[in-house]
């Protein structure tokens, strides 16, 4: 009986590594690559760490990349409420300041106005005085 066991036993063993391991076998048979990787352990070593660092600088670039873009995205509230508190402050102070602002200007185009025309007088003054000493050297 025990040798009955044993015989199943091997035979089921054998039919369940064959199942297991056809489909591994023809697969690897169907890519000689991936099969010479198998074969050589360091390389796939070598290779998986190579792929490791690029999919870890991959990674980094789309968070480099997406970054900006959630910034913007977290900055926007901000922004639009600023750009809408400066907007509506900025009519209040000129509907308010409108006024004061005509006088400034006024005040400060009477000054200059005053002060062109004493340049004016001075430069007349000036062109006069010259004409008068270029004419007493050609007298001479």
């Amino acid at each position: 009986m025990g040798s009955l066991t044993d015989t199943f036993t091997n035979s089921w063993a054998d039919a369940a590594q064959s199942a297991l391991l056809r489909p591994v076998q023809t697969w690897l048979m169907e890519h000689p690559l991936m099969g010479w990787l198998a074969g050589h352990p360091l390389w796939l070593l070598v290779l998986v760490v190579v792929g490791l660092l690029l999919f870890a600088g991959l990674w980094s670039a789309i968070a480099r990349l997406t970054e900006g873009f959630w910034l913007s995205l977290v900055k926007l509230p901000f922004r639009l409420s600023g750009w809408i508190f400066g907007a509506v402050s900025g009519l209040l102070v000129r509907q308010w300041a409108k006024p004061a602002k005509l006088e400034a200007g006024e005040n400060r185009l009477s000054e200059i106005m005053g002060r062109l025309e004493t340049l004016q007088t001075e430069q007349e003054s000036l062109l006069e005085e010259m004409k008068g000493l270029l004419g007493k050297r050609g007298e001479r």
